[in-house]
C-alpha cells in the first residue's frame, strides 16, 4: 500500500462535524429508545428517515446494544409470519412475563411499514397512544405446526397466547413496546410520496417523532471517517485494520464519493474486507465492486 499524506484541515474539520452529528444522534436516540428517561412524553415512538451514509441504522443500533434494554430488530424481506412470530414471541417474554419495555427497532422500513394503507393503518394503531395493539388477520396455522416441528415450542405458544377465540391472526398489546423505524425516503416531502399514499403516511407521522437526516456529502463523510476512527469492522474475527489502511480507506472515499455505488458503513466493511483478503489488489477490487460502471 502506498503512504498517503495525513487529511487536509479540511478533512479534519469534517470529521469533527461528522463527530458532532453522531453526538446529536446518540441523544435523540437515547430519548427516541427511553434510555434517557424523559419527564413526560407527547408522542413515544420514532421514525428516523436519511440516505444511506448519515448513521440512522449503525449508531441506533449502538446505541440501543449498548444500554442493555430488551430489542427486537426487524429488516426487510422478512415474511408476515416470520415479523409476527417475532414480535410475538419477544412481546411475550420481556412485556409480558417480565413487565419490561422492549424496543422494536425497524430497518430499511420504506417496503415495510410504508407499503400501502394496509401496513400503514396496521402500524398507525399499533403507535396509538390509548390502548395500542398490533393487530394481523393472517391464519398462522401452518406457521404453529411448522414451529412445534421444528422444537420451537416457546415461539409456537407465544403466538397462540395471543390468538382470541374465534378470531384469525393475533393481536398484541403494544403498551409496552417502544417503535424506532428507520428508513430511507422524506416522508415529510410531497415530491418522494405518491398522492394516493400522502393522507396516510400524515396520519401515521402525527403519531411519530419525526427526525430527517440529510447532510452533503463532505459530512457523511465525515461521519464515517469518525467511525471508523473508532472501529474495527472484523476485530471479531482477529484482524485489524492499521491508521494508516483506515485513513487510505477514507482517502479513497473522499476522492470516488460521487461515483461510489453506496457510501455507507457496510461500504467500509466491503472495502476493509477487500484490503484484508487482497493486500496487493485490493484498489482493483474496489473499483470493480464499488464504483459505478467500475470493472466488470
Amino acid at each position: 500500500m502506498t503512504t498517503i499524506a495525513a487529511y487536509s484541515q479540511t478533512q479534519r474539520n469534517y470529521i469533527l462535524e461528522g463527530k458532532n452529528q453522531d453526538n446529536l444522534l446518540s441523544k435523540r436516540i437515547k430519548k427516541a429508545a427511553g434510555i434517557v428517561k424523559l419527564k413526560v412524553e407527547a408522542k413515544k415512538h420514532t421514525v428516523i428517515s436519511g440516505p444511506p451514509g448519515v448513521g440512522k441504522s449503525y449508531t441506533t443500533f449502538r446505541e440501543v446494544k449498548e444500554s442493555g434494554k430488551p430489542f427486537v430488530m426487524i429488516g426487510a424481506g422478512a415474511s408476515d409470519a416470520a415479523v409476527m412470530s417475532k414480535i410475538a414471541y419477544n412481546v411475550k417474554k420481556y412485556c409480558i412475563n417480565k413487565k419490561q419495555e422492549l424496543i422494536l427497532l425497524y430497518d430499511d422500513a420504506d417496503d415495510v411499514i410504508f407499503k400501502d394503507k394496509s401496513s400503514m393503518n396496521t402500524w398507525k394503531i399499533a403507535m396509538g397512544k390509548n390502548n395500542p395493539v398490533y393487530s394481523r388477520d393472517i391464519d398462522l396455522s401452518s406457521t404453529i405446526v411448522k414451529l412445534r416441528k421444528q422444537s420451537k415450542d416457546e415461539i409456537a405458544d407465544a403466538i397462540e397466547f395471543f390468538q382470541e377465540e374465534g378470531e384469525v391472526g393475533i393481536t398484541i398489546p403494544f403498551d409496552k413496546v417502544r417503535i424506532i423505524v428507520l428508513c430511507n425516503k422524506n416522508y415529510e416531502d410531497p415530491k418522494q410520496v405518491y398522492h394516493s399514499k400522502r393522507d396516510d403516511v400524515e396520519a401515521l407521522l402525527d403519531r411519530v417523532k419525526y427526525t430527517r437526516l440529510d447532510f452533503e456529502w463532505k459530512v457523511s463523510w465525515g461521519w464515517l471517517a469518525y467511525i471508523l476512527q473508532s472501529s474495527q469492522p472484523f476485530e471479531e474475527d482477529g484482524f485489524k485494520l492499521t491508521k494508516a489502511q483506515k485513513s487510505y480507506i477514507c482517502k479513497w472515499m473522499w476522492d470516488k464519493w460521487e461515483t461510489m455505488r453506496n457510501c455507507s458503513y457496510r461500504t467500509i466493511e466491503e472495502m476493509a474486507e477487500h484490503m484484508i483478503n487482497d493486500p496487493d489488489d485490493f484498489e482493483d477490487e474496489w473499483e470493480t465492486f464499488l464504483a459505478k460502471g467500475g470493472k466488470k
